[in-house]
């Protein structure tokens, strides 16, 4: 009878789910909801220890806004924000949303690993998986791209409090094309989205760790209200499950936020014992 169970479609269906759902919960990995999976959380804690008036937060991939606007709710100081949106049906209604707002500024670009042209692909709407790969749709357009590095490089910015990436599957060229800036630490928190999209670019987590290498990070991801940190790399962090992840210099007050997590010889996440 069991058997018959398991063999049914139902059975099979339900099982998957359940087992999928324990498995993402056990890992840490929320609902894809920035009220709940943490990247709310981790921009409220960048405003509330900022000092001065020099705060300076970058959005990439900014789609509608609602990270610029969150950020804007949640700090008394004003942030400096530049917001990057390459989709002209996105940026319009970013444009009308922040017209009001003077230290707001939206550029047209696309951000990777090298600074060029390229096309754009979306479905001619402003939904939220628009990306330089032609999967998010029919509709091209062609973008200026743009590396971090020379944006900043450009603009003379030394030091940013965050930059906040979601890029559908393109977060690894981005953090590629700010490997000046990681290496000197001009970044306290790089937030970046990690998903199924990455392998696109044939990209995974282990190609970040070999990025941040001899740089003053660490990587953790987003659990809630905490960040889990990781030493070094782990096959079993490559499961490309919806998460967020955030690269924090080591010298910033976010990492008594989190817990140091290695894994066991059962491949099962643990948290370090404090020495």
């Amino acid at each position: 009878m069991a058997i018959e169970l398991l063999g049914s479609s139902a059975a099979q269906r339900l099982l998957w789910r359940a087992g999928r759902k324990l498995y993402t919960y056990a890992r840490g990995e929320r609902p894809n909801d920035p009220l709940h999976n943490g990247e709310y959380w981790l921009l409220r804690q960048i405003l509330t220890r900022a000092i001065g008036n020099s705060l300076v937060l970058l959005d990439v991939g900014a789609h509608r806004g609602d990270w610029t606007a969150e950020a804007l709710r949640s700090s008394e100081l004003s942030p400096r924000v530049h917001a990057f949106e390459p989709s002209c049906f996105s940026r319009a209604i970013l444009t009308d949303r922040f017209a009001d707002h003077s230290k707001i500024t939206i550029h047209p670009t696309a951000l990777s690993n090298e600074s060029g042209r390229a096309t754009f692909y979306s479905n001619g709407d402003s939904a939220g998986t628009n990306s330089l790969s032609l999967v998010s749709g029919p509709c091209k357009e062609t973008v200026v791209v743009d590396t971090l590095d020379d944006f900043l490089q450009r603009e003379h910015i030394e030091s940013v409090a965050m930059i906040k990436i979601d890029t559908e599957g393109f977060d690894s060229l981005v953090l590629r094309g700010a490997g000046a800036c990681l290496a000197r630490g001009a970044v306290e928190v790089v937030q970046f989205e990690y998903n199924w999209r990455w392998l696109l670019n044939h990209a995974c987590l282990r190609d970040v760790f070999e990025l941040i290498r001899d740089t003053p990070y660490r990587l953790g991801k987003l659990t809630g209200r905490s960040v889990d940190y990781y030493d070094v790399w782990h096959p079993e962090l490559d499961r490309f499950f919806e998460t967020n992840c955030a690269l924090v210099r080591k010298d910033s007050t976010l990492c008594a936020l989190g817990r140091s997590v290695h894994f066991d010889p059962s491949n099962v996440a643990i948290p370090r014992r404090s020495s």
